[in-house]
């Protein structure tokens, strides 16, 4: 009997230890973790409203004449979207400082794919460059594999 006692004692304590260690342990991790991601998507949705419009408005000016240059066409897309560049520069200063907080975590190889993918596409949409056909193959490359770098850190909370 005293050993069934002690065996249930040590059995609750292992069991209070590993309950107490995954739900309170890495509370303030997963706290900065989920903000990263939280920011990261966040910004994400600006800068595809954004990407959309470029390339909304680069395909009116070559296929439907409606600016009378490739310029006034971006410019006309940056105006449209003054609000959520205000949002993504904002939002990017956060998100490298959580970087530079996170970045030899315990989960360093998702956020490193995370902010690889994310610079890819802020540059893409802030630095426009190139053709028509490069920039809209990039979107929408980039914009994937940002949501799937996002998704796979997603799987680790």
């Amino acid at each position: 009997m005293k050993k069934l006692v002690c065996l249930l004692l040590v059995l609750c304590g292992i069991l209070f230890a590993m309950t107490g260690c995954l739900s309170g342990g890495g509370g303030e991790r997963n706290e900065k973790e989920t903000q990263f991601h939280d920011l990261v998507a966040e910004t994400q949705e600006c800068l595809d409203e954004y990407a959309d419009d470029i390339y909304s408005c680069w395909y009116d000016y070559i296929y439907e004449d409606e600016y009378s240059s490739i310029e006034s066409a971006i410019l006309a897309a940056m105006l449209m979207n003054t609000e959520n560049s205000k949002t993504i520069k904002a939002n990017n200063e956060t998100i490298k400082s959580l970087y530079s907080e996170l970045k030899d975590s315990e989960l360093r190889t998702e956020i490193k794919a995370v902010m690889q993918a994310y610079n890819e596409y802020y540059s893409l949409v802030m630095e426009v460059s190139g053709s028509f056909n490069s920039y809209s193959a990039s979107k929408e490359s980039l914009k994937k594999e940002l949501s799937t770098a996002l998704k796979n850190l997603s799987f680790e909370f």
